[in-house]
């Protein structure tokens, strides 16, 4: 049992990585950027909704409060489309927003996360 349970979380260290940016611009308004991903991450037709092909990348980069916003969601599978679950697509957005003050990027379970005030 306990072998099992240090070779899992072994495992899930091993296929995450995650980054704050160390400088650069800081979130001009975090609840405006949560609404953006809220509605590309969950909302019918939005931009990080549907399935996505083998390395297909998704961005987008919206203005709010005199500000761009670069956000991806990239599937790192080089040979096998996925839907990626929509909670899964907010929380990882969200947690660059809630923990970075300058964006970060997250690579986990073959997914590429990257929230980045100014950064387009």
């Amino acid at each position: 049992m306990k072998t099992t349970i240090i070779l899992t979380t072994l495992a899930l260290a091993m296929t995450t990585s995650a980054r704050c940016f160390p400088d650069g611009a800081t979130w001009n308004n975090r609840e405006q950027a949560r609404t953006f991903i809220n509605d590309a991450c969950y909302k019918s037709g939005g931009m990080f909704t549907g399935n996505y092909a083998p390395r297909q990348l998704k961005a987008m980069c919206p203005r709010g409060q005199g500000q761009n916003i670069d956000f991806v969601v990239q599937n790192l599978n080089g040979n096998t489309g996925f839907d990626l679950a929509d909670k899964d697509c907010y929380d990882r957005l969200n947690s660059e927003i809630s923990k970075c003050p300058h964006g970060g990027e997250t690579t986990a379970a073959g997914w590429f996360f990257r929230a980045k005030p100014g950064g387009c």
